[in-house]
């Protein structure tokens, strides 16, 4: 991407103080956790002491947690490797979305993405990248008994931009329309001594950008699985999914329409394991296609 470039610039600085927001949740976040770190720790130290007034030894609750942490491996090494060296479905991808753009019949205008930002997980130079297939993932294990939740600093989110100039003032639909290939893996199988967790999420958002932000449009998570008593392991592949919004723009200004990514693994217990997975593999990644716009640009 091109910086010297008018609108590239007004992406460029767009994403730089997107990523200044995102480093102060991070600070917020870690902030947070001693706090959460020291209740834990406490509930943590009730729930053994319990444990010991019923006559239980603490060497069997280590135990038990030994082997849970043994099953995972073994569960791990079993199934994660077909999961990442599945075939690939961009044969499959091309014609979903050859016959959906066929169905517009020339209705709106399709944008192609203009750039993609990973951003920083810490204050540095936020750097465009390449757009056409995004590799993101989150593992998590759970330590411990499980009787609090350890966190984990939030995956930094992933932006796809796109930007096009309206040749009349309208209001104007867009839809963003993306491929996503992955996996899951969630482990938890709640102990007799133990209080195990797992789950993962993915969350999507639209903010659209003329003269202003008109704010980050959430849409329902295409993946939100959650458990205790839960041992599971899933494709997850979606063609050709889309997200829409609406909002009126003036002629001859640029538009710049950023697709938030945002994806979360939260374990707790020994043995326990969340994981999401659009990175590993060739088959494995999230691709945005294009944004129809209408009236056409």
């Amino acid at each position: 991407m091109n910086v010297s470039d008018p609108i590239h610039q007004l992406i460029h600085s767009l994403e730089r103080e997107r990523a200044k927001d995102f480093w102060e949740r991070v600070k917020r976040f870690k902030a947070q956790e001693v706090e959460r770190r020291k209740a834990g720790e406490a509930r943590e130290k009730k729930q053994l002491e319990y444990i010991r007034a019923a006559g239980i030894k603490p060497g069997t609750i280590e135990k038990e947690q030994e082997e849970d942490s043994r099953t995972l491996k073994s569960y791990l090494e079993k199934t994660r490797p077909p999961l990442i060296s599945r075939r690939p479905m961009s044969a499959e991808d091309a014609k979903h979305t050859t016959l959906w753009t066929a169905k517009l019949g020339g209705l709106g205008g399709l944008i192609p993405p203009t750039s993609g930002f990973y951003l920083p997980p810490d204050p540095s130079e936020v750097l465009p990248t390449d757009p056409s297939k995004i590799k993101i993932k989150d593992v998590s294990n759970g330590p411990g008994s499980g009787w609090w939740a350890q966190g984990h600093v939030p995956v930094p989110p992933v932006d796809v931009v796109f930007a096009f100039t309206p040749g009349q003032s309208a209001r104007y639909t867009f839809t963003a329309a993306f491929a996503f290939h992955g996996f899951l893996i969630l482990v938890a199988d709640d102990g007799t001594f133990t209080h195990k967790d797992a789950g993962v999420t993915l969350d999507f958002s639209l903010n659209a950008f003329q003269f202003i932000d008109r704010g980050w449009k959430s849409f329902p998570r295409p993946i939100d699985r959650e458990g205790d008593n839960i041992k599971e392991f899933d494709n997850f592949d979606k063609p050709l999914v889309n997200f829409s919004d609406t909002q009126d723009f003036r002629e001859g200004e640029p538009v710049v329409v950023t697709a938030r990514i945002e994806i979360s693994a939260s374990a707790s217990g020994s043995g326990s394991h969340a994981e999401i997975n659009f990175a590993d593999g060739d088959a494995n990644f999230i691709q945005p296609l294009y944004l129809w716009v209408s009236p056409p640009p």
